[in-house]
């Protein structure tokens, strides 16, 4: 089917990529109209917010180009942006610190201290997150504590969106979205406004962080000079910036209706898109706004890619990093291997932000195909431990999606995820569901679509179908893994 004009632009933030893409009216992607910018992550936490504007400027500016006379039908833009990320400006909106991302792990001790002040169950239900040191909180005191001088500089503290924002529309004061402020794990799920407790407890003035609004809320009227480099979206509303996970779910697809999304790219998470204000939050899981009405409930693990690319790195391998036809050579749990895969530190399900990795049972035949399947069978099983705590929360999910290059250029792992959560397994046929979710957040506040259950991208849907004996293997192996997690890290 032709593009159905009216369009919108969907801006894609990611750790290792920034994309923009145009869709249709129906959320169809308007092909080899676009640009991506590959980038490397940070590997120590830390990231440029002016190196990050200027590709995003660079993709929205190319994408336009790209776009030629149908940029006159764009109607809207939307965004999202990893999440977890927080930088501090001044009081024009210049950057007074590099902006902290979620990888920025520095702040075990200042998590210990706020566990002294806060009911940390309470701040969890209220908060949907744990306290962790991929959460705001921590860092922002950490930063207080180690860097004084940084931290007293700083008018606000803002994400990454908003930061683009104020610079774009030259806006003194931009809202930061639920979703994105929820993933900050310091906003109040229920009330919508930012969870006092923490706020005292890391003695912050709550007049440094930002409003808080729905991403509908968008801002339009963009300032020079991008007012007149993008002619086209001079006056069109710019809608709020949603985390990246949120973005994913929705452009898989049939988000609220028994299905889980599973991306796993650099980092991984598991999620489903529920409606669950007044349940409580399942012990080893965060739950984050997608707006006023829906939320995601589900878990991440903080190496999944990452995890092949060390590994590739540290045995000093040549080619590409590990390939399909490697992984079939090992049966499952066949290495004689057992892997806590945390390379820098583990999120969920346990959260020990100071937990290491191992290999247990490596001898004089251990091949690099051993360890790497043991590695990603390893990160499948948190995986699966995820699935697992969905269950029992009472979302009722039958199948998973799965999306992210790392996984689907791995037909071996997309069969293990379904073998080991004894769940069918669907892999994405758009390789681009975060921006494809974007669009239709976008359609959606422009009133162009009243859902966000859209049906799935077009292509052909590839299906995964757990085998009984391989998940038997793998539930004795997974229960192999938690033994030694409890020696090791803790119960």
């Amino acid at each position: 089917m032709p593009p159905i004009p009216p369009y919108v632009l969907a801006l894609d933030v990611g750790s290792t990529s920034i994309r923009a893409r145009l869709y249709d009216s129906h959320a169809q992607l308007i092909e080899r109209v676009g640009h991506e910018i590959r980038r490397s992550a940070s590997t120590n936490g830390l990231e440029d917010p002016e190196q990050l504007r200027q590709m995003c400027e660079t993709v929205i500016s190319k994408t336009l180009k790209e776009a030629g006379p149908a940029c006159s039908d764009i109607a809207g833009v939307g965004m999202a942006c990893f999440v977890g990320n927080v930088v501090g400006v001044d009081a024009a909106g210049n950057a007074v610190t590099p902006l902290y991302t979620y990888a920025h792990s520095g702040s075990g001790t200042e998590v210990e201290q706020i566990k002294q002040i806060v009911d940390v169950d309470a701040t969890h239900e209220a908060t949907g997150a744990p306290l962790h040191t991929s959460y705001q909180a921590p860092r922002l005191l950490w930063i207080k504590n180690h860097q004084p001088e940084e931290f007293a500089r700083a008018a606000r503290w803002i994400d990454l969106g908003a930061y683009l924002y104020r610079r774009w529309f030259g806006a003194s004061e931009v809202p930061s979205g639920y979703s994105v402020a929820s993933w900050s794990g310091m906003l109040d799920r229920k009330s919508l406004e930012w969870y006092q407790p923490l706020i005292e407890a890391i003695g912050l003035d709550a007049a440094t962080l930002p409003p808080l609004a729905d991403y509908s809320d968008g801002l339009q009227g963009l300032a020079e000079p991008h007012r007149s480099d993008w002619g086209p979206l001079a006056d069109v509303p710019f809608f709020l910036a949603v985390g990246d996970g949120a973005g994913a779910n929705i452009g898989s697809g049939r988000c609220t209706q028994g299905t889980a999304v599973l991306t796993v790219g650099t980092t991984g998470a598991m999620r489903a898109v529920v409606r669950m204000e007044d349940s409580p939050i399942p012990p080893g899981l965060w739950a984050y706004r997608i707006d006023r009405e829906l939320s995601l409930l589900g878990g991440a693990v903080t190496d999944g890619g990452s995890m092949l690319d060390w590994l590739h790195q540290t045995l000093r391998l040549t080619g590409e990093r590990i390939m399909d036809v490697e992984l079939e050579t090992v049966e499952p749990d066949g290495h004689g291997l057992t892997v806590l895969p945390f390379l820098r530190g583990e999120r969920s399900p346990g959260w020990a932000s100071d937990a290491s990795a191992t290999w247990h049972g490596i001898n004089a035949s251990t091949t690099p195909a051993d360890m790497g399947r043991a590695a990603i069978e390893a990160i499948t099983y948190r995986f699966a431990l995820i699935a697992q705590l969905l269950d029992r929360s009472g979302t009722e999910f039958t199948e998973i999606i799965v999306g992210g290059a790392a996984i689907l250029r791995l037909p071996t792992w997309l069969q293990m995820v379904a073998d080991a959560t004894g769940k069918r397994v669907v892999a994405s046929p758009e390789r681009g569901t975060t921006a494809r979710g974007i669009a239709v957040l976008a359609l959606n506040a422009l009133e162009l679509m009243d859902s966000l259950d859209v049906e799935p991208a077009t292509g052909e849907r590839v299906e995964y179908h757990p085998d009984s004996a391989a998940h038997d293997t793998y539930r004795l192996a997974m229960e192999r893994q938690q033994d030694l997690y409890a020696r090791l890290i803790g119960t």
